[in-house]
């Protein structure tokens, strides 16, 4: 691209319009100039404009691509991601960034009714920081060695629909160490909620994991079920609530080996016999959205069985467990490891409709609906 002196640049005939095949080389040249780091191939953004759920638009000056902005949407959720933002060097300085983000935060809301928009940056990068500060986006949490060359990724958030927000309950991350140990590592962050000083760690998961698992005959390893986690958590000194849809064995579906299905009813009938020397309450129902306003007005913690179909196509059961419910939303942190490829900020927080996750907290053909809930005594 030959070299253009910024006193020349009249930045009302910058364009915005979406990315199109055509731009492949271009937009490789721009990726090439504003970043030394973690580039996107030409694959990728043709993958990005052909296949992606995304919102690709460039910028364009005198029929060239002079910038980006592109942004992933999070299937099942109402959250936007922001992947890559840039301007050519010669192009910063006259407001293109931010309205080109502007403009992607109008498309994540209307277009994909998204209420969220989140993004990664690099802790050194001061210029992007400033603009996302100024644009209303603030930190809430980071992730460290994050970028090929071990730099901090501070992880930004904003708002883009208006709407009451009530506040989020402390309950810190933990990501779980193994694809088996979903349940254990949402009882470790509803521990920690409640005592700051616990240490979320594998060994404290696999601990819970062999207390609590009540599929030990299937493919692969066990799983977790509401009556293990909850006497798991009596077993420390909290109090426990279930919310069971049905009174019959959870997962026999998962199994077609009649063997393994008695093994898992007898698993869990040990479990229902421990719990009648307990307090642990059952309600015999599902949870509902006003039993989840309540059981957050008590400061109670719920973690919650889903099915992860709607999100990456698994029929899975799998444990997530809820830190926020306000305005038609419902928000989880979520354990797995499969999510967006080691992105922390699609898994934090994550603002999912009412409708939605509603439709996510039941499993199997049987429509299982399963919730733990956790109090401090």
């Amino acid at each position: 691209m030959e070299h253009i002196f910024k006193g020349s640049i009249d930045p009302k005939k910058v364009k915005i319009r979406k990315a199109r095949l055509a731009d492949l080389s271009q937009l490789v040249e721009v990726e090439n100039s504003c970043f030394d780091y973690d580039q996107l191939s030409r694959r990728s953004f043709h993958w990005m404009i052909k296949h992606a759920h995304s919102i690709f638009l460039v910028l364009e000056y005198q029929t060239k691509v002079i910038g980006y902005g592109l942004v992933l949407i999070n299937k099942g959720t109402s959250l936007a991601r922001l992947y890559s933002i840039c301007t050519l060097r010669e192009f910063q300085g006259l407001g293109l960034g931010k309205k080109l983000l502007l403009e992607l935060e109008d498309f994540a809301a209307h277009d994909e009714d998204c209420a969220y928009m989140r993004l990664e940056v690099k802790a050194s990068n001061k210029g992007a920081i400033a603009l996302y500060k100024n644009l209303g986006y603030f930190k809430f949490t980071q992730k460290e060695n994050y970028y090929d060359d071990g730099a901090t990724a501070l992880c930004f958030e904003k708002q883009i629909k208006k709407f009451k927000k009530s506040p989020r309950l402390l309950v810190p991350y933990h990501q779980q160490g193994t694809d088996f140990t979903c349940g254990p590592s949402c009882l470790l962050m509803a521990f920690k909620a409640f005592d700051s000083n616990f240490q979320m760690t594998l060994s404290h998961e696999l601990q819970i994991w062999r207390e609590a698992t009540t599929i030990f005959m299937t493919s692969g390893h066990g799983g977790c079920g509401p009556q293990g986690l909850a006497l798991a958590a009596w077993k420390r000194g909290y109090r426990a609530d279930l919310y069971l849809s049905h009174p019959h064995t959870m997962f026999l579906e998962s199994v077609r080996s009649e063997e393994k299905k008695k093994i898992i009813e007898l698993v869990q009938k040990d479990f229902e016999k421990k719990m009648l020397d307990t307090n642990i309450k059952i309600h015999k129902k599902r949870m509902t959205l006003t039993d989840l306003k309540e059981i957050h007005r008590k400061g109670g913690v719920a973690i919650v069985l889903i099915t992860t179909y709607h999100f990456y196509k698994s029929r899975a059961p799998h444990w997530v467990i809820v830190t926020a419910y306000d305005d038609g939303f419902v928000y989880i942190h979520d354990p797995d490891q499969e999510w967006d490829h080691d992105t922390v900020i699609s898994r934090v927080h994550v603002p999912i409709p009412e409708d939605q996750f509603m439709k996510i907290s039941r499993w199997g053909k049987s429509k299982s609906a399963a919730t733990v809930v956790i109090y401090k005594n």
